[in-house]
């Protein structure tokens, strides 16, 4: 004897895959399981659907207590993180920006990193908006505690295309800490640099809690206080040179700012 589909059970069938298609999505939609080493863990977070264009997410690197990861030029020492996105599936660019570091004593050599929980803000452009998006990453990383480990991530998330994410606060707080980009001449207006002896040079900021700087490779510049303003101090393998263009980041209790400038 044949069952008809007609009727109330068809209807109640209909009404469940209804609300399946309509229910919220999942935490687990917006997050990817942590790739986990020794002393660290990584998970690739989604804010949410698209949003002028882009979709907004990042990269979350948990620390072990008493673990340092890096900032992208982190001194004399350090390893800075290098992500790969270059798997990933209709996706036109990836933009990574990494929140304002700070200085730390790493076995009496100071860096550039971070020592807790980290998010570096995504913004990922797809090459069509109407179609899915994969974000596909692999990173390569440092979590250094007593030992200095070399760590990878290989990750993948299908971004949603709808739905509330859980981590949206938490990217939006870790873009605040990205310093604002500004120009040569806005940059005239906030800060003065002068020469303050062969290969160093005084910046001051107003009401600075610190600065670091980046220069091309293998060059890299050591950043100390220096009464009201900071001492850069340029080195490099071999001979010392005489001058380089520079990036500096200024945090100060409004925030960060970055701003290009010429060691000269």
């Amino acid at each position: 004897m044949s069952t008809s589909r007609s009727g109330p059970r068809a209807a109640a069938a209909a009404l469940v895959a209804l609300a399946a298609a309509l229910s919220p999505a999942s935490a687990a939609d917006f997050a990817t399981a942590p790739a986990k080493g020794s002393v660290s863990a990584v998970r690739l977070l989604s804010a949410g659907p698209l949003e002028g264009g882009a979709y907004r997410a990042g990269v979350e690197i948990s620390l072990s207590p008493k673990t340092v990861t890096y900032w992208r030029q982190p001194g004399e020492a350090g390893s800075p993180p290098v992500f790969d996105f270059s798997k990933s599936a209709n996706v036109a660019k990836v933009e990574t920006f990494f929140p304002a570091p700070k200085h730390i004593d790493e076995a009496g050599t100071v860096v550039a990193g971070y020592d807790e929980t980290v998010i570096f803000p995504l913004k990922v452009t797809p090459k069509d908006p109407k179609a899915p998006v994969t974000l596909d990453m692999r990173l390569d990383y440092a979590a250094c505690g007593k030992i200095c480990l070399p760590a990878r991530a290989d990750l993948a998330l299908p971004l949603p295309q709808s739905g509330a994410s859980p981590f949206a606060a938490a990217i939006a707080a870790a873009e605040k800490r990205v310093p604002a980009r500004i120009g040569g001449a806005e940059a005239a207006k906030r800060l003065t640099l002068t020469k303050a002896g062969d290969g160093a040079w005084r910046l001051v900021a107003g009401s600075t809690q610190d600065v670091f700087a980046e220069v091309p490779e293998p060059l890299f510049v050591e950043s100390k206080r220096d009464g009201d303003g900071y001492l850069l101090t340029l080195f490099a393998t071999g001979a010392k040179p005489k001058g380089a263009d520079a990036t500096v980041t200024v945090v100060t209790e409004k925030g960060a700012f970055e701003a290009p400038v010429r060691l000269e």
